[in-house]
C-alpha cells in the first residue's frame, strides 16, 4: 500500500520525491523506485493530461523531415498569444523533466516561454543548473528566477550568469566575460548534458533583438540577414550563423551548444515561423517543442 500511497502522492498532489521521502525516512531515490513499483505492479494508472493534445502524426512528420530525435506539437486550447507560451511552457516542463539525469549538468536560456516552464517543473534528480546567457531585460530578477526555481526542485548547484547579454563594445565584453564568476559559469557550459532555449523571433518577438533596436544595432544585423536567435547564435532564414555579433554577446558560444548532446527547442506562436524554421535548419536542435499553426508553417516553407 506505501508504493500505491507515493504513486498518487505524488502523480496527482504533485508532492516531491523529497517531500516523501522525508515522511518515508528513506531517500528521495527510493521513492521514486517505489512509484515505479505501483506503476509496474498495477497498483496506479498513468494518463496523460496535457493542457493541450499533441499531434502526432505533424510531431513525426516534422521531426523526420529536420532530423530530430523527438518533437512534440501541441494544439492548445486557444490561439491566443499567452495561451500558446503557457501550453508550451508545460509540455516543455514535462519533456525536461522525462530528459534529466542524476547529476546532469542543464543548461537554461532566456525568455519568457522558459520562466513559464521552470513553474512547472516539480520534481527532478539532483544536477546542477547554468544560465546560458547574460540578462536580456532590464529586470534582471526574471533571468535568475527560472534557474532559481528549477535548481531549487533539482537541489544542485545554481551557476549564474551575473552579466547583460548584449554589450555594444567588444572590449567591455571580453573584461566582462573575464571576471572570475562570470568565467566559472561560462567553462560550465562546456560541461553541459542537456540545454534547454527559446526561440527568438526577430524583429518583435525576441528579447535580444529588443536590446538590439535601443542601441541601435538591429538594422545593421537584419541587414546581413539576422532573423532569429537561439541562445547566442543569431541565424538567418537558412540556419547560417550571422556572427557579426559574437564578441560582443555573453554566453554560450554556438561551439559549446553544438556539442551540447540533447538541445532541446521551445518556440511558436506569433512572430516565430520564420525564426523557428532558421532555427531548425541550423541543426542546432535534437528536441523541439512548438504548436500546430507554427509546425504547418514550417513544414509548409521548408
Amino acid at each position: 500500500m506505501r508504493y500505491a500511497y507515493a504513486a498518487v502522492e505524488h502523480l496527482q498532489h504533485g508532492r516531491s520525491t523529497v517531500d516523501l521521502g522525508e515522511e518515508f525516512g528513506v531517500s528521495r531515490f527510493a521513492v521514486g523506485r517505489m512509484i515505479q513499483r505501483a506503476k509496474d505492479d498495477g497498483l496506479v494508472e498513468v494518463r496523460t493530461r496535457l493542457p493541450g493534445s499533441i499531434d502526432g502524426p505533424l510531431s513525426g512528420r516534422i521531426a523526420a523531415v529536420f532530423g530530430l530525435s523527438a518533437a512534440f506539437v501541441v494544439r492548445p486550447q486557444s490561439e491566443q498569444e499567452e495561451r500558446i507560451r503557457l501550453t508550451l511552457a508545460e509540455v516543455g516542463a514535462q519533456v525536461l523533466q522525462e530528459r534529466i539525469k542524476e547529476d546532469d549538468v542543464i543548461g537554461l536560456g532566456p525568455g519568457r516561454t522558459l520562466l513559464e516552464m521552470s513553474r512547472y517543473v516539480t520534481d527532478a534528480p539532483n544536477c546542477d543548473i547554468v544560465q546560458l546567457t547574460g540578462s536580456a531585460t532590464t529586470a534582471s530578477a526574471d533571468s535568475l528566477r527560472a534557474i532559481s526555481a528549477i535548481t531549487h526542485v533539482a537541489r544542485g548547484r545554481m551557476f549564474p550568469l551575473h552579466a547583460p547579454f548584449f554589450i555594444t563594445d567588444a572590449a567591455a565584453a571580453r573584461a566582462i566575460s573575464a571576471q572570475p564568476l562570470i568565467r566559472q559559469t561560462l567553462q560550465r557550459m562546456d560541461r553541459l548534458d542537456l540545454a534547454v532555449l527559446s526561440v527568438g523571433g526577430w524583429p518583435d518577438a525576441s528579447l535580444l533583438a529588443g536590446m538590439l533596436r535601443d542601441s541601435g544595432d538591429l538594422d545593421d544585423i537584419m541587414a546581413m540577414g539576422g532573423v532569429a536567435e537561439f541562445g547566442s547564435t543569431v541565424l538567418d532564414a537558412d540556419g547560417r550563423e550571422v556572427d557579426v555579433l559574437a564578441e560582443r554577446l555573453i554566453g554560450i558560444s554556438t561551439e559549446q551548444l553544438r556539442r551540447v548532446p540533447v538541445k532541446i527547442a521551445i518556440g511558436g506562436g506569433p512572430g516565430k515561423s520564420v525564426a523557428l524554421l532558421a532555427t531548425l535548419r541550423s541543426g542546432l536542435v535534437d528536441v523541439l517543442v512548438t504548436d500546430a499553426q507554427s509546425a504547418r508553417h514550417v513544414l509548409e516553407a521548408s
